[in-house]
């Protein structure tokens, strides 16, 4: 299909040493319109790398059921879970509510931080602490300020009953900005035990490349919200010391429990050119440099899909599906040769991706569930390996993925 690319091969002829000066002369454009999660049709690419296959599966190829477990979530951006089973979920306006025994329990857990919601912007992500047994901390991050001058925080809070105490802001990013729209937000643990956020570009591109700002970067904290010592720019005047990696667009995924020791990322690109990214220390991924989209009125951001200093993606959307959520299979449920893949929750595309890795690289993508449920805004895998599918609307649900079959369902009984 001639919808998605693999990056892998990418063309080397479009590299160029006039990188640096194209984004000086960029800097002086106008900025692009208030779109974002949204597909495309078009591309200005002409030629593209080398593909994968992909297929949209059928229903008769996924012997799996959807079983709804909540509905008319307001706006909900993300799912965890508890080592009881108790699922926490986002809603942007500012509530943490509960899923109990697939029940989402009326009250919402009181002591959430008040939030600056508004398009995109609100209650984000949570994150539950590896040790949550034994200190009940959780991880949040929301917008905060106004929508003239809005940042992005992380704040840990510990979860006592129903409500958050012991409320500290660990991060907040730097400068305050305009808007509300593509503001990353997503967390994760590396497997470094370090903790990482992603924060999009707010549709002010040359802050992707601008060292002393943290729009368009992913960055990294220790869970008191110090800088560790080993960040790749720490010691430097002329860059933040948070900041891990940049040239970023609108990360809307990270992972960093795939077991390789690898550190994951998502990204919407603009119109076109989506992109999953391994993500290492003090890279620059090349917004808005590089790119393999065209702005939403079709004209060109750059004729550059590659340079010299930049790191190339793993693997491009063109058109773009919107992925929204990242996460790596591990659990028992589905068959064995699910474990070790990418999943991928997507807006436009309103599908589930299966992305099948074989040492860091794609090598197929299957669609699942094509316009089945709509816009599907975060995936995540419980514990007990089943994958749970969040849509993305004012009125959105929550589905599991149940097998149909006892010759699929793998679901191990031992300890």
């Amino acid at each position: 299909m001639d919808s998605v690319t693999s990056a892998s091969g990418r063309q080397l002829g479009l590299r160029s040493g006039f990188a640096s000066a194209f984004f000086a002369a960029f800097m002086l454009g106008a900025p692009e319109p208030a779109r974002a999660e949204i597909g495309s049709e078009e591309t200005h690419i002409d030629s593209l790398p080398p593909q994968v296959e992909v297929r949209e599966m059928e229903d008769g190829e996924f012997p799996f059921e959807l079983r709804k477990v909540a509905d008319k979530l307001e706006s909900p951006w993300a799912m965890a879970f508890l080592p009881d089973g108790r699922i926490l979920v986002t809603e942007r306006p500012g509530r943490l509510r509960v899923i109990e025994g697939d029940e989402l329990l009326p009250l919402a857990i009181t002591g959430v931080p008040t939030v600056l919601s508004g398009s995109h912007s609100g209650l984000l992500d949570v994150l539950v602490d590896p040790d949550f047994s034994k200190n009940r901390r959780l991880f949040l991050s929301y917008m905060h300020g106004t929508p003239e001058a809005g940042t992005i925080r992380i704040s840990s809070a510990v979860l006592d009953g129903m409500n958050l105490v012991d409320k500290q802001v660990i991060f907040e990013s730097r400068p305050a900005a305009n808007g509300l729209d593509q503001i990353g937000g997503r967390l994760a643990f590396g497997p470094d035990k370090a903790l990482y956020l992603t924060i999009g570009d707010r549709f002010q591109k040359e802050r992707a490349q601008n060292l002393l700002d943290d729009g368009g970067k992913i960055i990294r904290i220790n869970v008191d919200g110090s800088i560790p010592e080993d960040n790749p720019f720490v010691g430097r005047s002329d860059v933040l010391p948070e900041i891990y990696s940049y040239g970023h667009r609108n990360p809307q995924g990270l992972i960093g429990n795939v077991g390789d020791g690898q550190l994951w990322s998502i990204e919407q690109g603009p119109k076109g050119g989506d992109e999953l990214n391994l993500i290492t220390g003090g890279s620059n991924y090349g917004w808005p440099v590089v790119t393999y989209g065209v702005n939403y009125d079709g004209s060109v951001i750059s004729e550059l899909t590659s340079a010299p200093g930049m790191v190339d993606p793993i693997y491009v959307w063109v058109p773009s599906v919107a992925p929204a959520s990242l996460v790596s299979y591990y659990g028992n449920v589905m068959p064995d040769d699910w474990r070790g893949d990418f999943l991928v929750g997507t807006l436009a595309g309103e599908c589930l991706i299966r992305l099948r890795m074989d040492s860091g690289k794609v090598v197929k993508e299957e669609r699942y569930l094509h316009h089945k449920i709509g816009r599907i805004r975060d995936v995540a895998v419980a514990p007990d390996g089943y994958i749970y599918l969040m849509t993305d609307s004012s009125e959105a649900s929550i589905y599991r993925i149940e097998p149909l079959t006892d010759q699929v369902a793998k679901v191990k009984t031992e300890p």
